[in-house]
């Protein structure tokens, strides 16, 4: 469960950390845009200058060509606020100038509004107060315009140059407006991508983390009904054989039951190791060679040691060759052949019989558990079969903490296999898979 919890807040750090860098990418790109768009915008200003034989404020306009290639330099040197910062100020600089220069009539002033959004949109949250700054000079500056009655340059005072004044600068604004409006789009869209990626993942680190505390609960749940229950009945028996006026014969039947209670026990907290590990994802599958012959001691010891409860009879036969190795997670195979044989046992009457098969075609292992005990009905085998978790009582009232078949189907899903299960009601179950 930590680790669930410990991934889920590296999820959201993850988030906050792409947000983060997102703001940063958008405001570096509208700062080369701006760039760009100056340096186009100042040589189309220069140039219609030229023709309109405007030659001072084609001198103005051009100057913001190196201004542009500073801020640039800036820029490529990581000195990001700086170029920013010159950049901005180079533009009112110039915009101030040309106004000055044409008259308010003009309307050169008028490039001051898309300046004004750009610098807000360039500048991030810890530079806003540079922004605000910049923008209160503006005002500063088009308030000082409106107080200048005539244009400084003669040439602006003729009505038809200052028709073509305003035609260009109406133009240049609109199309300013244009690519500001096409940016604050373009970002938009970009942020609103991103903010429905983070919102998915934190959904995602939301639902696991749900998913951890149920399954916690759920294992406590499990730890203090089914573990406490054995546990205090082997703490009786004991307490019971240690009177002297029991008989030996008494005594030999309660250690009998104490042997089965500890095995129960022994069996369930494997399990729910088992399976708390891999809900947390610290169980890991390690695939090595393995030799036949440790399968089939294991299989053999751990009938010899729990058949004696309902006096079973084990028919088992695994067929392989000496050197025969099988490439698997050695403790997830075995532990699933102990939760099928000991599901076997819990469903068998006493004195049945449980056959183990195991045989190789085409490369192909197969193992086969089966029991010729009380079966399953269509719909526990329904439920067992959609991988859901549930208990009921065996043939001499056992109880489980079913997680055992759960635990089964993980692991042959990390090998990639499945649990094919067969059954009769009233005449026994087949559980097999293949490797």
């Amino acid at each position: 469960m930590y680790k669930m919890s410990t991934e889920s807040r590296s999820s959201d750090n993850q988030v906050i950390s792409k947000s983060t860098r997102l703001l940063e990418e958008n405001a570096l790109t509208i700062h080369k845009w701006l760039l760009f768009s100056v340096a186009i915008f100042s040589l189309v200003f220069s140039f219609i200058s030229v023709l309109l034989g405007d030659y001072t404020q084609a001198w103005i306009s051009i100057l913001s060509v190196p201004g542009v290639c500073i801020a640039y330099i800036l820029m490529r040197m990581q000195l990001l606020y700086f170029s920013k910062l010159f950049n901005a100020a180079q533009i009112i600089v110039m915009i101030a100038s040309i106004s000055l220069l044409t008259g308010i009539n003009s309307l050169s002033f008028m490039f001051f509004f898309p300046v004004i959004v750009s610098v807000l949109m360039a500048f991030k949250e810890n530079e806003k107060k540079t922004a605000y700054s910049l923008v209160a000079a503006v005002l500063i500056i088009l308030i000082l315009l409106t107080a200048i009655a005539s244009p400084v340059g003669r040439i602006h005072w003729n009505p038809d140059h200052l028709f073509l004044d305003r035609l260009t600068n109406i133009i240049g604004v609109a199309l300013s407006c244009i690519l500001i409006i096409y940016l604050l789009i373009k970002t938009m869209n970009k942020v609103q991508g991103q903010l429905i990626v983070n919102t998915d993942i934190l959904i995602e680190s939301n639902n696991q983390l749900i998913a951890a505390r149920f399954s916690r609960d759920q294992l406590m749940s499990v730890i203090a009904h089914d573990l406490r229950a054995p546990m205090a009945g082997a703490i009786m028996t004991t307490e019971a054989c240690l009177k002297e006026s029991i008989s030996d014969e008494t005594k030999n039947e309660m250690l009998r039951t104490l042997h089965v209670k500890a095995l129960s026990i022994l069996t369930m907290t494997d399990q729910l190791l088992d399976w708390s590990r891999s809900q947390t994802g610290n169980l890991q599958c390690k695939m090595v060679l393995t030799s036949m012959k440790y399968f089939d001691s294991n299989v053999r010891n751990w009938t010899m040691l729990i058949g004696d409860s309902k006096d079973i009879h084990f028919n088992i036969e695994i067929k392989f060759d000496d050197e025969e190795t099988l490439l698997c997670d050695k403790n997830m195979i075995v532990t699933t052949l102990r939760n099928l044989i000991s599901n076997a046992v819990k469903f068998s009457s006493l004195g049945s019989v449980i056959k183990i098969r195991s045989q190789k075609y085409r490369g192909i292992r197969s193992f086969e558990v089966e029991d010729f005990g009380k079966g399953i009905n269509s719909v526990q085998l329904k439920k067992l079969r959609e991988g859901i978790s549930f208990t009921t009582l065996g043939t001499n009232n056992e109880k489980g903490n079913g997680f055992g078949l759960q635990l089964v189907q993980e692991f042959l899903r990390r090998h990639k296999s499945h649990l094919e299960i067969q059954s009769e009601l009233g005449k026994g179950s087949v559980f097999s898979f293949s490797l």
